[in-house]
């Protein structure tokens, strides 16, 4: 993928880096940060725990990145390892949250979040909508937001979540019909 600002494509940035170059590793940073971070966030939906998910990409990314092929897609990759790494994240929250539920907290866990007041009626939609994606499985989430965020085809979504086609328009047909029941009369249109 090439930028209109950056006249390097991806394949040569990641020969840069492979070859340890920091400056090609901050340019391909740059370029694919915001994808990183939408994916993280629409998949942890915690956002005090979005930026945590993000570097941990860029942690496996940049460790990972010796290893890979410039005859595969980096795009599609990087989309695999973020969304891979988020629902890792993801799963790891709940099971600390349940642990804290049960009585374990943490050293410096705080036990309640304030996620901010929300005053306009676009954030309140917004919160409707990542409080009913939370109420879906990881795989139904990951799916719905790959394919219709991040328009990643459904071949590259079975990549990504280790399943058929068939799989993945299955967890985005259960994902449309939960969320369209999770919302139905909370959202005047």
């Amino acid at each position: 993928m090439m930028n209109r600002h950056d006249p390097f494509s991806d394949e040569s940035l990641i020969e840069a880096v492979q070859g340890g170059d920091r400056n090609a590793a901050a340019r391909l940073y740059d370029r694919h940060a915001d994808r990183v971070h939408r994916i993280c966030y629409r998949i942890v939906l915690d956002p005090s725990q979005v930026q945590d998910c993000v570097q941990e990409v860029w942690l496996k990314v940049f460790r990972k990145i010796g290893r890979f092929h410039c005859d595969r897609s980096f795009t599609g990759w990087l989309n695999t390892v973020t969304a891979n790494t988020a629902i890792d994240y993801c799963r790891r929250l709940v099971k600390h949250r349940n642990h804290i539920k049960n009585g374990g907290i943490h050293p410096g866990m705080a036990a309640n979040e304030n996620p901010g007041i929300r005053q306009l009626d676009s954030e309140l939609v917004n919160k409707r909508i990542r409080d009913a994606l939370e109420g879906i499985s990881v795989n139904q989430r990951t799916a719905f937001i790959l394919r219709y965020y991040e328009h990643v085809p459904v071949a590259d979504i079975a990549g990504t979540l280790g399943c058929t086609e068939g799989a993945v328009r299955t967890h985005i047909r259960r994902s449309l019909l939960a969320l369209r029941a999770k919302l139905a009369g909370k959202i005047d249109v």
